[in-house]
């Protein structure tokens, strides 16, 4: 039987209307999948508290967003893996998110991973977002590594400053743990130009890497042998309160200056009356009353059970970054062209200014803290 020319037009739109409704379940089907983030931070050993709070900050940024509607009515998926600080984990790790295609990995939270990643992401063509990666090592190259946090050691140049002007101290002695030189190499050179340029002299330091044997009683007495008249601990928060109360047993009233590396909650936990006195840097106002940074405190706190610190404001700030470049990506545009397209956004406590390079390009405010009372306290 032959079909009319009348019948074969009404079978052909019929037809094209099916291909058009099919096509539409396929579209919202597409859009009923999550949009899925890699979070690449350490969450035990050594490098817990950092790895810990990160996560947190990242997470809360997205369980905001997911009650927000998503990407576009996506639901946002986080997807964990705990680098333990060890090269073949983190390989491991890297290589499971990128078989999972993610969007952009989160993390990691130390320079020393950083470096172990960044060509890894690059070469997968996957954007990096770092967190608390401080070494300006990283800074100035063409690669998929982003982040927003400055780089020029601004807490080196304020420690050096205070113990010169202000308690009128010249000889300093300088520990450091050893385990992330490309944050630690750049910080004490520094620090070095630094007190150098206040007419301080820094002693030759002192240098350890942390393990179960670690002797922090004759690393104290070894720092004392050079008769200084402040100590700075480059090292991490649990790395500076056992030393703290080590030299403290020996000199009680010895100055002590620590790192933005160690300025965390867990300093205070650990460190006890060992590090009352003891003057840091830190990268956020944590007593911000401003309604907007109030809400996500109460929200952290209540959600984490913890106080909100640096680490965690590093996080929340930088996965809401990543998520406004997801929402504004334009079509056949790769995430890091979307936000070199951006370059300015807004964080909790100041703007966040990218450069061609995906580092911060812009002084954001530091804050020069001393431990007092158990708490981190503004400097009188």
């Amino acid at each position: 039987m032959t079909s009319s020319p009348r019948q074969l037009k009404r079978s052909v739109a019929a037809l094209a209307l099916l291909a058009l409704l099919l096509g539409g379940c396929g579209a919202e089907s597409d859009s009923s999948q999550p949009v899925r983030l890699g979070v690449m931070v350490e969450a035990t050993g050594p490098y817990a508290s950092l790895g810990v709070a990160g996560r947190n900050g990242m997470q809360l940024a997205v369980e905001q967003a997911n009650a927000n509607g998503g990407i576009h009515g996506r639901p946002i998926e986080l997807l964990y893996r705990n680098d333990v600080s060890n090269p073949e984990v983190t390989q491991q790790g890297i290589n499971e998110l990128i078989a999972a295609k993610v969007e952009a990995i989160l993390g990691p939270m130390t320079s020393k991973t950083a470096v172990q990643l960044i060509p890894l992401a690059t070469n997968a063509g996957i954007l990096l977002m770092g967190g608390t990666t401080l070494s300006r090592l990283l800074a100035g190259h063409d690669d998929q590594y982003f982040r927003i946090v400055r780089h020029d050691n601004p807490d080196a140049k304020g420690i050096a400053r205070y113990l010169r002007k202000r308690l009128g101290l010249a000889r300093i002695s300088v520990i450091v743990e050893d385990s992330n030189p490309p944050y630690t190499e750049p910080w004490m050179l520094d620090f070095n130009r630094y007190l150098a340029a206040e007419a301080g002299e820094m002693q030759p330091p002192l240098h350890f890497i942390r393990s179960a044997q670690t002797d922090y009683a004759a690393l104290a007495q070894q720092l004392l042998a050079q008769q200084p008249q402040a100590v700075v601990l480059l090292t991490s928060a649990l790395d500076a309160a056992m030393l703290a109360t080590q030299l403290r047993q020996l000199e009680p009233q010895l100055p002590l200056a620590g790192a933005i590396w160690a300025a965390e909650d867990v300093l205070l936990q650990l460190g006890g009356r060992a590090v009352e006195g003891l003057v840091s840097i830190q990268a956020y106002d944590l007593h911000d009353s401003t309604p907007a940074f109030s809400a996500v405190r109460t929200a952290y706190e209540q959600r984490f059970k913890a106080p909100i610190d640096s680490p965690a404001i590093v996080g929340y700030d930088a996965t809401n970054v990543v998520l406004r470049a997801l929402r504004e990506r334009q079509a056949n545009e790769t995430l890091k062209q979307t936000l070199l397209r951006l370059r300015k956004f807004q964080g909790l406590q100041y703007g966040i200014s990218l450069d061609g390079f995906g580092d911060i390009d812009i002084d954001s405010p530091v804050f020069l803290k001393i431990v007092r009372g158990g708490q981190f306290a503004d400097v009188e």
